[in-house]
Protein backbone atom coordinates (compact mmCIF):
# COMPACT_ATOMS: atom_id res chain seq x y z
CA UNK A 1 0.00 0.00 0.00
CA UNK A 2 0.90 3.54 -0.33
CA UNK A 3 3.45 4.75 2.01
CA UNK A 4 3.10 8.76 3.37
CA UNK A 5 6.48 8.99 1.57
CA UNK A 6 6.10 7.74 -1.31
CA UNK A 7 3.68 7.08 -4.24
CA UNK A 8 2.71 4.37 -6.16
CA UNK A 9 5.57 4.32 -8.60
CA UNK A 10 7.96 3.98 -5.43
CA UNK A 11 6.33 0.60 -5.21
CA UNK A 12 6.22 -0.26 -9.04
CA UNK A 13 10.42 -0.22 -8.35
CA UNK A 14 10.32 -2.40 -5.23
CA UNK A 15 8.41 -4.91 -7.81
CA UNK A 16 10.79 -6.52 -9.26
CA UNK A 17 12.88 -7.12 -6.00
CA UNK A 18 9.59 -8.70 -4.62
CA UNK A 19 9.22 -10.77 -7.46
CA UNK A 20 13.07 -12.37 -7.15
CA UNK A 21 12.62 -12.89 -3.63
CA UNK A 22 8.98 -14.31 -4.04
CA UNK A 23 10.37 -17.77 -2.48
CA UNK A 24 11.94 -16.37 0.25
CA UNK A 25 8.70 -14.14 1.61
CA UNK A 26 6.08 -16.69 1.02
CA UNK A 27 8.15 -18.76 2.89
CA UNK A 28 9.58 -16.05 5.82
CA UNK A 29 5.21 -15.34 5.89
CA UNK A 30 3.81 -18.40 5.51
CA UNK A 31 3.17 -18.76 9.47
CA UNK A 32 1.40 -15.38 9.51
CA UNK A 33 -0.93 -15.73 6.47
CA UNK A 34 -1.73 -19.33 8.54
CA UNK A 35 -2.57 -17.27 11.21
CA UNK A 36 -4.65 -14.58 9.57
CA UNK A 37 -7.06 -17.48 7.90
CA UNK A 38 -7.29 -18.66 11.23
CA UNK A 39 -8.19 -15.20 12.61
CA UNK A 40 -11.33 -15.13 9.72
CA UNK A 41 -12.97 -17.96 10.48
CA UNK A 42 -13.78 -18.88 6.82
CA UNK A 43 -16.59 -21.13 6.11
CA UNK A 44 -18.36 -20.66 2.57
CA UNK A 45 -17.04 -17.27 1.26
CA UNK A 46 -18.11 -15.78 -1.65
CA UNK A 47 -15.79 -12.72 -1.36
CA UNK A 48 -12.71 -12.01 0.05
CA UNK A 49 -10.40 -8.59 -0.45
CA UNK A 50 -6.67 -8.97 0.14
CA UNK A 51 -5.88 -5.66 1.09
CA UNK A 52 -2.09 -4.14 -0.42
CA UNK A 53 -1.72 -7.53 -2.20
CA UNK A 54 1.64 -6.42 -3.53
CA UNK A 55 2.63 -9.41 -5.58
CA UNK A 56 -0.76 -11.61 -5.04
CA UNK A 57 -0.13 -12.91 -1.45
CA UNK A 58 -2.00 -14.12 0.58
CA UNK A 59 -4.65 -13.61 -2.04
CA UNK A 60 -3.64 -15.66 -4.47
CA UNK A 61 -3.06 -19.14 -1.93
CA UNK A 62 -6.31 -17.86 -0.70
CA UNK A 63 -8.24 -18.01 -4.16
CA UNK A 64 -6.41 -21.81 -4.56
CA UNK A 65 -8.01 -22.64 -0.66
CA UNK A 66 -11.53 -21.25 -1.66
CA UNK A 67 -11.88 -21.89 -5.76
CA UNK A 68 -15.70 -21.06 -5.32
CA UNK A 69 -15.04 -17.86 -4.18
CA UNK A 70 -14.30 -14.23 -5.81
CA UNK A 71 -10.98 -12.82 -4.20
CA UNK A 72 -9.99 -9.35 -5.31
CA UNK A 73 -6.23 -7.77 -4.34
CA UNK A 74 -5.66 -4.09 -3.92
CA UNK A 75 -2.72 -2.31 -4.61
CA UNK A 76 -1.13 1.28 -5.42
CA UNK A 77 1.40 -0.31 -7.13
CA UNK A 78 0.00 -0.96 -10.99
CA UNK A 79 3.58 -2.73 -11.48
CA UNK A 80 3.10 -5.23 -8.47
CA UNK A 81 -0.71 -5.78 -9.29
CA UNK A 82 0.60 -6.82 -13.16
CA UNK A 83 3.04 -9.26 -11.44
CA UNK A 84 0.09 -10.79 -9.57
CA UNK A 85 -1.99 -11.23 -12.05
CA UNK A 86 0.36 -13.26 -14.28
CA UNK A 87 0.95 -15.40 -11.14
CA UNK A 88 -2.67 -15.97 -11.74
CA UNK A 89 -2.86 -16.78 -15.29
CA UNK A 90 0.22 -19.04 -14.58
CA UNK A 91 -1.81 -20.92 -11.60
CA UNK A 92 -4.77 -20.82 -13.57
CA UNK A 93 -7.03 -18.99 -10.85
CA UNK A 94 -9.70 -17.41 -12.80
CA UNK A 95 -11.43 -16.32 -9.25
CA UNK A 96 -8.78 -13.97 -8.37
CA UNK A 97 -8.58 -10.11 -9.90
CA UNK A 98 -7.03 -6.97 -8.79
CA UNK A 99 -8.08 -2.83 -8.58
CA UNK A 100 -5.37 -0.27 -8.21
CA UNK A 101 -6.32 1.75 -5.52
CA UNK A 102 -5.82 3.19 -1.67
CA UNK A 103 -6.97 1.47 1.30
CA UNK A 104 -8.76 4.57 2.52
CA UNK A 105 -11.06 5.11 -1.03
CA UNK A 106 -11.94 1.79 -2.50
CA UNK A 107 -14.46 1.58 -5.54
CA UNK A 108 -16.63 -1.23 -4.02
CA UNK A 109 -19.96 -0.76 -2.68
CA UNK A 110 -21.04 -0.60 0.87
CA UNK A 111 -21.27 -4.65 2.47
CA UNK A 112 -19.86 -6.58 -0.56
CA UNK A 113 -17.41 -8.86 0.95
CA UNK A 114 -17.84 -11.58 3.38
CA UNK A 115 -13.58 -10.81 4.91
CA UNK A 116 -11.16 -8.38 4.31
CA UNK A 117 -7.28 -9.64 4.82
CA UNK A 118 -4.46 -7.00 5.08
CA UNK A 119 -0.82 -9.03 5.38
CA UNK A 120 2.14 -6.64 6.60
CA UNK A 121 0.60 -3.65 4.68
CA UNK A 122 -1.62 -1.83 7.29
CA UNK A 123 1.50 -0.02 8.41
CA UNK A 124 1.82 1.56 5.15
CA UNK A 125 -1.43 3.10 5.17
CA UNK A 126 -1.27 7.02 4.95
CA UNK A 127 -4.03 7.51 8.08
CA UNK A 128 -5.20 3.69 9.60
CA UNK A 129 -7.97 5.11 10.89
CA UNK A 130 -9.41 6.33 7.35
CA UNK A 131 -8.28 2.95 5.56
CA UNK A 132 -9.78 0.47 8.75
CA UNK A 133 -12.79 2.75 8.41
CA UNK A 134 -13.00 2.15 4.38
CA UNK A 135 -12.76 -1.85 5.13
CA UNK A 136 -15.35 -1.78 7.43
CA UNK A 137 -17.49 -0.41 5.01
CA UNK A 138 -17.16 -2.71 2.41
CA UNK A 139 -17.70 -5.65 4.53
CA UNK A 140 -20.42 -6.96 5.38
CA UNK A 141 -22.44 -7.38 8.60
CA UNK A 142 -20.35 -10.17 10.69
CA UNK A 143 -17.64 -10.35 7.78
CA UNK A 144 -14.22 -10.19 9.94
CA UNK A 145 -11.00 -8.26 9.11
CA UNK A 146 -7.40 -9.29 9.84
CA UNK A 147 -3.95 -7.62 9.78
CA UNK A 148 -0.91 -8.17 10.42
CA UNK A 149 2.08 -5.65 10.88
CA UNK A 150 5.67 -6.15 12.49
CA UNK A 151 6.17 -6.70 16.44
CA UNK A 152 8.38 -4.26 17.75
CA UNK A 153 11.22 -3.90 16.29
CA UNK A 154 13.98 -5.24 19.03
CA UNK A 155 12.54 -8.28 18.44
CA UNK A 156 13.34 -8.20 14.85
CA UNK A 157 17.16 -8.16 15.03
CA UNK A 158 17.34 -9.14 11.16
CA UNK A 159 16.37 -5.63 10.21
CA UNK A 160 17.13 -3.76 13.52
CA UNK A 161 20.62 -4.77 13.33
CA UNK A 162 20.55 -3.54 9.83
CA UNK A 163 19.11 -0.47 10.50
CA UNK A 164 21.23 0.45 13.56
CA UNK A 165 24.38 -0.07 11.56
CA UNK A 166 22.87 2.69 9.39
CA UNK A 167 22.49 5.17 12.16
CA UNK A 168 26.08 4.11 13.69
CA UNK A 169 27.93 4.63 10.56
CA UNK A 170 26.31 8.14 9.46
CA UNK A 171 25.95 9.51 12.89
CA UNK A 172 22.36 10.37 12.28
CA UNK A 173 18.76 8.62 12.93
CA UNK A 174 16.89 7.61 10.16
CA UNK A 175 14.19 5.77 11.80
CA UNK A 176 11.06 7.34 13.34
CA UNK A 177 8.33 4.73 13.80
CA UNK A 178 5.51 7.77 14.00
CA UNK A 179 5.88 7.90 10.17
CA UNK A 180 4.37 5.13 7.96
CA UNK A 181 6.87 2.58 7.74
CA UNK A 182 7.12 -1.07 8.55
CA UNK A 183 7.25 -0.90 12.20
CA UNK A 184 4.42 2.05 12.69
CA UNK A 185 2.46 -0.56 14.32
CA UNK A 186 4.95 -2.02 16.70
CA UNK A 187 3.37 -1.31 19.94
CA UNK A 188 1.19 -4.24 21.81
CA UNK A 189 -2.43 -2.52 21.99
CA UNK A 190 -1.66 -0.17 19.19
CA UNK A 191 -3.51 -1.78 16.10
CA UNK A 192 -6.49 -3.11 18.56
CA UNK A 193 -6.91 0.58 19.37
CA UNK A 194 -7.45 1.48 16.04
CA UNK A 195 -9.63 -0.95 14.98
CA UNK A 196 -12.20 0.05 18.02
CA UNK A 197 -11.61 3.84 16.33
CA UNK A 198 -12.93 2.31 13.04
CA UNK A 199 -15.85 1.15 14.71
CA UNK A 200 -15.24 -2.96 14.75
CA UNK A 201 -16.10 -5.32 17.38
CA UNK A 202 -14.62 -8.65 18.88
CA UNK A 203 -11.19 -7.06 18.40
CA UNK A 204 -8.33 -9.90 19.76
CA UNK A 205 -4.73 -9.72 19.03
CA UNK A 206 -2.17 -12.50 19.31
CA UNK A 207 1.64 -12.19 18.85
CA UNK A 208 3.52 -14.43 16.17
CA UNK A 209 7.24 -15.48 16.31
CA UNK A 210 9.20 -17.65 14.34
CA UNK A 211 12.97 -17.85 12.69
CA UNK A 212 13.94 -16.66 9.41
CA UNK A 213 16.93 -18.38 7.23
CA UNK A 214 19.56 -16.86 5.19
CA UNK A 215 21.41 -19.19 3.35
CA UNK A 216 24.43 -16.51 3.69
CA UNK A 217 25.58 -13.23 5.28
CA UNK A 218 25.37 -11.86 1.54
CA UNK A 219 21.49 -13.24 0.82
CA UNK A 220 20.85 -11.50 4.16
CA UNK A 221 22.11 -8.18 3.04
CA UNK A 222 20.94 -8.31 -0.24
CA UNK A 223 17.32 -9.21 0.61
CA UNK A 224 16.98 -6.59 3.36
CA UNK A 225 18.31 -3.68 1.10
CA UNK A 226 16.01 -4.74 -1.81
CA UNK A 227 13.05 -6.26 0.17
CA UNK A 228 12.63 -4.39 3.36
CA UNK A 229 11.02 -0.74 3.05
CA UNK A 230 12.62 0.75 5.71
CA UNK A 231 16.30 -0.25 4.82
CA UNK A 232 15.46 0.69 1.25
CA UNK A 233 14.41 4.27 1.87
CA UNK A 234 17.17 4.68 4.74
CA UNK A 235 19.92 3.69 2.03
CA UNK A 236 18.22 5.43 -0.63
CA UNK A 237 20.45 8.98 -0.12
CA UNK A 238 23.52 7.37 1.15
CA UNK A 239 26.60 7.61 -0.86
CA UNK A 240 27.80 3.42 -2.51
CA UNK A 241 31.12 4.09 -0.17
CA UNK A 242 29.44 4.73 2.61
CA UNK A 243 26.76 2.21 1.99
CA UNK A 244 30.04 -0.33 1.82
CA UNK A 245 31.07 0.43 5.00
CA UNK A 246 27.55 -0.09 6.66
CA UNK A 247 27.26 -3.49 4.71
CA UNK A 248 30.75 -4.47 6.54
CA UNK A 249 29.35 -3.36 10.26
CA UNK A 250 26.74 -5.80 9.26
CA UNK A 251 28.69 -8.65 8.60
CA UNK A 252 30.65 -8.41 11.84
CA UNK A 253 27.63 -7.35 13.63
CA UNK A 254 25.45 -10.80 12.35
CA UNK A 255 28.60 -13.47 13.14
CA UNK A 256 26.79 -14.72 16.51
CA UNK A 257 23.57 -15.85 14.05
CA UNK A 258 25.74 -18.39 11.66
CA UNK A 259 25.26 -21.56 12.28
CA UNK A 260 26.65 -23.67 9.36
CA UNK A 261 27.24 -20.66 7.23
CA UNK A 262 23.74 -19.65 7.40
CA UNK A 263 22.03 -17.16 9.26
CA UNK A 264 18.76 -17.69 12.06
CA UNK A 265 16.72 -14.78 13.19
CA UNK A 266 14.16 -15.17 15.34
CA UNK A 267 10.77 -12.51 13.87
CA UNK A 268 8.01 -11.30 15.77
CA UNK A 269 4.68 -9.63 14.41
CA UNK A 270 1.68 -9.39 15.62
CA UNK A 271 -2.22 -10.00 14.10
CA UNK A 272 -5.43 -8.22 14.75
CA UNK A 273 -8.72 -9.26 14.03
CA UNK A 274 -11.98 -7.65 14.38
CA UNK A 275 -15.64 -8.09 13.28
CA UNK A 276 -18.31 -5.79 11.13
CA UNK A 277 -21.19 -4.83 13.12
Amino acid sequence: MENALHPGDYWDNRSDDRKRWEIVINLFLKPVTTALLQHLHLQTPKRILDVGTGTGEPGLYIAQLYPDAQVTGTDISPRMLEIAMGKAKENGLSNFEVVCCDAADMPFDDRIFDAVVCRNGVMFFKNITAGLKEINRVLKPGGRLAVSAWGLLEHNLWINIVLDAIASVTRRKLYNQHVPGMFHCMQPGEMADWFETAEFQSVEEEVLTGIVQFNSVDDHWQYVTRVSADVVNALRDIPLPVQEIVRSEVAGRVGRHVIDGKLYFEWSLRVTSGVRA
